[in-house]
């Protein structure tokens, strides 16, 4: 019976440590995939050659077009 508690134990131990090592990993995960996300929607913007200007007017169309299957065709200007 002491064995099979102790076994029991060292298992719990281990799961624990194991649970540990990969919230950390999904942390990390989550962490690198928001970069690379912030990193393309930066590349968006330079390829449209979207001034920071202009950013929040853009920002402001698609909150209030949200569900709209429709693509916006915004205007660029540059001073």
């Amino acid at each position: 019976m002491q064995n099979k508690l102790t076994k029991i134990k060292k298992d719990i131990h281990r799961t624990e440590e194991k649970i540990t090592e990969y919230q950390s990993k999904l942390k990390s995960l989550q962490k690198e995939k928001t970069d690379l996300e912030n990193l393309m929607m930066i590349d968006v913007l330079r390829k449209h050659k979207v001034n920071h200007n202009d950013l929040p007017t853009i920002l402001q169309i698609f909150e209030e077009e949200k569900g709209s299957s429709v693509p916006l065709k915004i205007n660029n200007t540059e001073e």
